[in-house]
Parts: structure tokens; sequence; C-alpha cells
């Protein structure tokens, strides 16, 4: 009996379990957005009835949740946590006028601000696009000059080369040309050397000559004489 009796506790608690879950998911899926119709200000009452106390006055247009409903109330739960009830028919699934035109507004002076936003951003992206474009003629102007001097560098670089090949070409002449001179200078004073020598024999030739001319022209003369 005992366990019997524990058994039947058991499932009476999973049956309250289940009807507590069971309440708990249709709120869930009752809880849903509902808008006060446009009027004067509704009262919320703790029942379904005048004769129940008044706990809020909502205004026409604002959002409440919607909880569950009778044939003529609703139960909704204010913005503040506060739950009551109040007429069915002043509620309404879509927003006041007022409140949709206010929306709208909102979106249109939010897809304004987005086009005068992508306006400016297209007009720097313009800018920006205009500054590389300038940065890149220079840069390739810069780089067409860079070439032309390196070949220009190039030509001079091949100039100079050619320029010292020469140079050392004459430098090896002139150091032939003055070892040839050398030469020549050394041969002609060698050459002056020879004809002063033999001026030197000629001139003391012609004074032994001309001393033995005199001496027979003297003996000559000294015999004349006696042979008359």
């Amino acid at each position: 009996m005992p366990c019997k009796q524990k058994q039947n506790s058991t499932g009476v608690l999973f049956n309250i379990l289940m009807v507590v879950i069971i309440l708990f998911l249709a709120t869930t899926v009752l809880a849903q957005t509902r808008y006060i119709k446009p009027s004067s200000e509704i009262v919320v009452r703790r029942g379904q009835g005048t004769e129940f106390k008044i706990i809020a006055m909502v205004k026409d247009g604002v959002s409440v949740e919607f909880l569950e409903a009778s044939k003529t109330h609703a139960r909704i739960r204010l913005a503040n946590g506060k739950e009551g009830w109040i007429l069915k028919r002043f509620l309404s699934n879509e927003p006041p006028l007022d409140a949709i035109v206010a929306s709208l507004r909102t979106e249109n002076e939010i897809v304004v601000q987005k086009e005068i936003d992508t306006t400016l951003k297209f007009d720097a992206m313009s800018a920006t696009l205009t500054q590389t474009e300038q940065e890149l003629d220079a840069t390739l102007r810069e780089r067409d000059q860079l070439k032309a001097d390196y070949l220009q560098l190039q030509e001079d670089t091949a100039d100079t080369i050619l320029m010292k090949t020469d140079l050392e070409k004459s430098i090896k002449n002139n150091e032939i040309l003055s070892q040839k001179l050398a030469a020549l200078q050394l041969e002609n004073s060698s050459l002056e050397d020879d004809n002063s020598f033999k001026w030197f024999l000629a001139g003391g030739g012609v004074l032994v000559f001309g001393m033995l001319i005199g001496s027979i022209s003297t003996k000559s003369s000294r015999r004349k004489p006696s042979l008359l």
C-alpha cells in the first residue's frame, strides 16, 4: 500500500508539472504585441468588468503585451510589468497611423542620412582616386626621367671609358716617343761629339799642313840668294 500511494503521489506531481508547463507555454505563445486603438484613454482593470479596480490608464498607440483573451476582454501586460484586463475591441494588431508615419519618417531620415554619408564617401573616394592618379602620373614621369638619366649615364660612362682607353694609349705612345726622342738625342749628341772631333782633326790637319807649307816656303826663299 505505501508503495502504491507513493506511485500515486508521483503521478499527481507529474500531472501538476505538466499542467504548469502547458500553461507556461500557452502564456508564452499568447504573449504577443498589441496596440491601443485611437480613442480616449483606456482603463486597465484587475478583472473583466467595471466592478474591478482600475490599475492603469493607457493612451492610444501605446504598445502592450497581449497575454490572453476572453469573449469581450483581453489580459495585457504593460511596459512597467503590470498586468490587467481591457476591452478587447480597443486592441489592434497594427500600430496607429501616426506611429507608422513617424516610423516611416525616421526610416526616411535614416535613408537620407545614409545617402548623404554615401555621397560624402563617394566624393572622398573620388578625390582620393584623383590624387592617386596624379601621384601615379608623377611617379611614371619620374620613372621615365630616371630611365633616360640611366641611359645617358651609360652613354657617358661608355664615352668616359673610351676616353680613358685613348688617354692610356696616348700616354703609352708618349712614353714610346719619349724613349725614341731620348735615343735620338743621345745619338745626336754622339754625332755632334764625332763631328767636333772630326772638325778638330781637320783643323789640326790644316794647321799642320800650313806649317809644312810655311816651312817649305822658308827653305825655298833661303836657297834662292845662295844661287845668285
